[in-house]
């Protein structure tokens, strides 16, 4: 990545509050990446219960009479890789890909660059472009053998989440089946961070689908979703036994790109990445309810200086596309 217009590019980065009023948040973006309305609370609240600040923040936006859902939280941090320009943490602990898109969009103000990026769930950065609007990031393949045909359909065990992808016709919703899986804890699902499954109508594109977070306990039909598109072309790229791009519409009627590349080689998908826009609802401080239990004393400033010194020393990353990982 050029470093000679990357002046200003993190500029948001140092703006982050260290004091807390009484049951406030300093800074709280509300994403939206192509459905999936996120909450990226800015800094780390260190010491709350984060399963009763995640209801609160979208009990909050709820009742202010916000038009979207807020469907999950994460926060930013400082990254442990020197090389990465933010860490991404959910709320649950898992990886979410339409998360790692809000904070890349948030961070980088929709301009055009690319890097790394840490998240939650994953042991590893991620590369990250951001171009002519889109928003694209590097999904956690954990290496061979990570998508079983089942029963119902293919199972695909990315980093962090595992998603059930079903294309047959199904006399129950993706919540019905996702509930019953978790139920009978089928092929170890209750055990995984976060659970998702992923309808899709090969002929029209579209997708629907049901997410459970363990750690949170919150199960959402979500508007979209970037691990389950990622999935589907994943499974789609195993069952043909060829790379493949699709255009997966979501529950919102917007469409996020995914691209599974597969070795005939290995006999596997190798790579995958997905791309969409992410517009910015709002971004400001946000108050909470009086009865939130175990809010945080503080909210954990970043490093002020590390993205800026990340770009300044022109640590770039691999240009464009994914990053050239071997199998694991």
């Amino acid at each position: 990545m050029s470093t000679e217009n990357s002046a200003g590019l993190f500029e948001a980065v140092p703006k982050y509050c260290t004091e807390l009023e009484p049951n406030a948040l300093g800074r709280v973006a509300v994403m939206y990446p192509s459905g999936n309305t996120t909450a990226v609370v800015v800094g780390e609240p260190r010491g709350a219960n984060l399963k009763d600040l995640n209801a609160q923040i979208m009990q909050v936006w709820s009742a202010d009479g916000n038009a979207t859902e807020i469907e999950q939280c994460c926060y930013l941090t400082e990254p442990l890789d020197a090389q990465a320009v933010i860490r991404m943490e959910m709320f649950g602990g898992e990886f979410c890909g339409n998360a790692t898109r809000s904070a890349i969009a948030f961070i980088t103000k929709g301009r055009d660059s690319s890097g790394l990026v840490e998240v939650s769930g994953v042991g590893y950065p991620l590369q990250f472009e951001v171009k002519n609007g889109e928003v694209a990031v590097e999904m956690p393949i954990p290496g061979s053998g990570f998508v079983d045909r089942v029963d119902e359909g293919m199972l695909v065990n990315l980093e962090g989440i595992s998603q059930l992808v079903v294309t047959e016709p199904q006399d129950r919703s993706a919540r019905e089946l996702l509930a019953g899986l978790l139920g009978q804890n089928k092929y170890g699902l209750a055990e995984r961070p976060a659970v998702g499954v992923s309808y899709y109508d090969q002929p029209t594109g579209r997708a629907n689908f049901s997410v459970w977070v363990k750690d949170v306990d919150t199960c959402f039909d979500e508007t979209a979703c970037g691990s389950g598109t990622s999935a589907i072309g994943i499974a789609a790229a195993t069952a043909q036994g060829e790379s493949v791009k699709l255009s997966v519409i979501q529950p919102s009627g917007e469409a996020i790109i995914t691209e599974a590349e597969y070795s005939k080689a290995l006999g596997a998908v190798v790579r995958s990445f997905i791309a969409g826009t992410v517009e910015t609802l709002y971004d400001g401080p946000m108050r909470l309810g009086a009865n939130l239990q175990n809010m945080p004393g503080e909210v954990v400033a970043l490093a002020a200086g590390t993205p800026v010194r990340y770009i300044a020393e022109g640590l770039g990353a691999p240009e464009v596309g994914i990053l050239p990982r071997a199998v694991r």
